[in-house]
């Protein structure tokens, strides 16, 4: 709860500049209120999968990012330090992604060589 009225702050403090749209141009993946859509549906899923929430939550997370810093001048302190925290949980949770695949891989490869060794 806190994080989401903590973005709608970031989004009430700081007004779009016309002119600063043309230096950092939103990215051509769909917009914050339908990557907001796919993370709502992820988690209304009844069997849930952690690596399909984390990745609608790192698309949602870059959107949100990607608006404070096309209007960075017009930001408070605090909508900085918003920002600051956006991003380390962006790459934490790109971290742990990562990791968990490498994880869930590695466990499959091992899993291909006992049934090798069995056949055998």
């Amino acid at each position: 709860m806190r994080r989401s009225q903590q973005n709608k702050e970031v989004k009430d403090n700081c007004k779009e500049n016309p002119s600063q749209n043309s230096m950092e141009s939103p990215p051509k993946s769909p917009t914050a209120a339908y990557a907001m859509f796919l993370h709502r549906e992820e988690l209304r899923r009844r069997k849930i999968q952690i690596s399909r929430v984390s990745a609608t939550k790192i698309h949602l997370t870059s959107e949100l990012i990607a608006r404070t810093k096309q209007n960075i001048r017009q930001c408070s302190f605090e909508d900085l330090e918003i920002l600051a925290r956006e991003t380390l949980f962006k790459k934490n949770l790109q971290r742990h992604l990562y990791y968990r695949r490498m994880h869930i891989h590695q466990l499959m490869m091992s899993k291909k060589k006992q049934q090798a060794k069995e056949k055998k």
